[in-house]
């Protein structure tokens, strides 16, 4: 289950089976964007618990779409081992199960779906993760 306390304006999370980009967060409630009624000509928002919401895992095609680029590296043992990192934090990189910090040096075992990568990297880009559609 997710934290409110992990998420930021703008995540990507899963509710319902679909992806969906948290739009606002309010103590026990969270607007998701694309969550809405639309009952005659009024569109209602629906405030959803955000207990709801669910960790979009990370996956290959995620850390591609998000901008991360395979890397071939050899390490010091003269072993080449396969990451895939961003340009802007190229020092954290996955390895296809775990993300680390200095290519193996310093695992975030704890870093397991797209809105931990997303505050990851405004904390370390200071700027928002541009992700494909």
């Amino acid at each position: 289950m997710i934290q409110i306390g992990e998420l930021r304006i703008g995540n990507l999370v899963g509710l319902n089976n679909r992806v969906v980009r948290v739009e606002s967060l309010n103590e026990g409630w969270s607007y998701f964007g694309g969550e809405q009624l639309e009952i005659g000509r009024q569109i209602v928002l629906l405030h959803v618990l955000f207990e709801k919401a669910e960790g979009i895992p990370l996956t290959l095609d995620w850390l591609e779409r998000c901008g991360f680029e395979q890397k071939e590296v050899v390490n010091s043992d003269q072993d080449e081992r396969t990451f895939w990192a961003h340009p802007k934090m190229n020092y954290y990189t996955y390895d296809g199960k775990k993300f680390d910090a200095g290519y193996g040096f310093g695992d975030l075992d704890h870093v397991k779906y797209i809105h931990q990568v997303q505050n990851l990297f405004f904390a370390l880009a200071g700027e928002e993760l541009t992700i494909k559609s």
